[in-house]
C-alpha cells in the first residue's frame, strides 16, 4: 500500500472540509430559498421624463407589485429613448416579448381602433372621453388579444391643445406651420387648416423644437408641457382631440405567473392607470397658469372657432371609417351615437 505524505494528507483533509462546507451552505440556501424564484420583467414607456405623471404611475404600479408579491415579480422600467424601440414599436415589442410590459400610447398604426379616440373635434369634453374609453375597450381587448397581448388598463391626457415657438393665437395661424402630432388623425386637423403635420414620438420632440424642425406641438400642459414649455412661447388652448395610452403585457408571460401574482398585477395596473388620468387632470390648470406667469402667451379659443373646426372635421370621421376595419367603424358608430355627433 502506497504511503501518503503528510502534505498530501493535509490537502485531502482541506478538500473534504471544503466540500462538506459547500454541501451545508447549499442545503441552507435551498431551505431558505422561496419555492418560486423571482421573475423579472422589462417595461418600456414612451415618455422620456421621469417626473411626468404617466411615468410616475408606472413606477408606483411596479413598486406596489414588488411589495405585494414580496419581490416575486420585479418590473424594470425604461424611459422613452433609453431602448432601441420607437414609440410606435411598443406594441410589437410586447408581442415579441422583447419587453413584457408596455405603456402603449402610439398604437394607431398597429391597433387602428385606437385612432377613434384621436379623431379631431369628435370628443369635446372629459365626460365624453370617459364614455369613449368604455365603448372602445372591448375592441381594444380583441385587437390586442389577436397579437398575444393582454390589456391591463387605460389612461388619458387632458385635451390636446396647440403650442408654438412661433405665434399661434387662432386657427388661421396654423397655416404654414410645421406641427408635431401624435397620430395621423391629429395630423389631418393640421392639414385641413393649412399646416404641415409631422408624427413624432415623445423622445424626439425636444430636439426637433430646439433645432426648428417643428414650429410647435400638440400636447397638454401636464403632458409634453412639462418637459417642453421652455422651448415654446405660445399656448393656444384649442381643444383639438384627446390622447389615450394603454397598459399592455405579453399574454404568455402573464400566464406564466402564479394566479395570485396575476391578480395583484391586474389590480395595480387598473388602479395606477386611473391615477395617471386623475393626476394629470389635477395638474393641468395649475401648470398652465405657471407657464403664463413665466411669460408664455396663453390664448383661449372662441366658440365660433370650435364650431368652424367641428364642421370642417365632421366629413373626415366618415372618411376615416371607410378606410379602417369594420370593427373600428362599428365602434365609431357607437361613439358618435353616444356623444350626439
Amino acid at each position: 500500500m502506497k504511503k501518503v505524505s503528510r502534505e498530501t494528507s493535509v490537502r485531502m483533509s482541506i478538500r473534504r472540509s471544503f466540500v462538506v462546507a459547500c454541501l451545508v451552505l447549499a442545503a441552507f440556501v435551498l431551505q431558505e430559498r422561496p419555492s418560486n424564484a423571482a421573475t423579472t420583467w422589462e417595461c418600456y414607456v414612451y415618455n422620456p421624463v421621469a417626473n411626468q405623471p404617466s411615468v410616475e404611475a408606472v413606477v408606483h404600479m411596479a413598486d406596489e407589485v414588488k411589495e405585494k408579491t414580496h419581490g416575486d415579480l420585479v418590473i424594470n422600467i425604461h424611459l422613452g429613448g433609453s431602448l432601441p424601440i420607437k414609440a410606435d414599436g411598443i406594441t410589437a415589442g410586447v408581442q415579441d416579448s422583447v419587453i413584457q410590459f408596455g405603456d402603449d400610447g402610439f398604437a394607431t398604426g398597429t391597433i387602428p381602433v385606437t385612432g377613434i379616440l384621436h379623431l379631431p373635434m369628435l370628443i369635446q369634453n372629459e365626460t365624453e372621453m370617459k364614455k369613449a374609453l368604455e365603448i372602445v375597450r372591448p375592441y381594444l381587448d380583441a385587437a390586442y388579444g389577436k397579437r398575444g397581448i393582454e390589456v391591463l388598463g387605460q389612461y388619458y391626457y387632458p385635451v390636446q391643445v396647440i403650442w408654438g415657438r412661433k405665434k399661434i393665437e387662432s386657427l388661421t395661424d396654423i397655416k404654414g406651420l410645421k406641427l408635431r402630432v401624435t397620430s395621423v388623425e391629429q395630423g389631418e386637423f393640421v392639414r385641413r387648416f393649412g399646416g404641415v403635420a409631422l408624427t413624432m414620438g415623445s423622445p424626439d420632440v425636444a430636439a426637433a423644437l430646439d433645432r426648428g424642425v417643428v414650429d410647435g406641438a400638440f400636447t397638454a400642459s401636464s403632458g409634453g408641457g412639462i418637459p417642453w414649455h421652455d422651448l415654446l412661447k405660445y399656448r393656444y388652448g384649442f381643444p383639438t382631440s384627446w390622447v389615450n395610452s394603454t397598459y399592455i403585457v405579453n399574454a404568455d408571460a402573464m400566464k406564466a405567473l402564479p394566479a395570485a401574482t396575476q391578480t395583484i398585477l391586474r389590480e395595480a395596473a387598473a388602479k395606477w392607470s386611473a391615477w395617471a388620468s386623475e393626476e394629470m387632470d389635477r395638474q393641468e390648470d395649475k401648470l398652465t397658469k405657471q407657464f403664463g406667469q413665466g411669460g408664455m402667451v396663453l390664448t383661449d379659443p372662441k366658440p365660433e372657432e370650435i364650431k368652424e373646426a367641428t364642421d370642417k372635421m365632421r366629413p373626415y370621421w366618415d372618411d376615416w371609417a371607410k378606410h379602417h376595419p369594420a370593427d373600428a367603424g362599428e365602434a365609431l358608430g357607437k361613439l358618435r351615437a353616444a356623444v350626439g355627433r
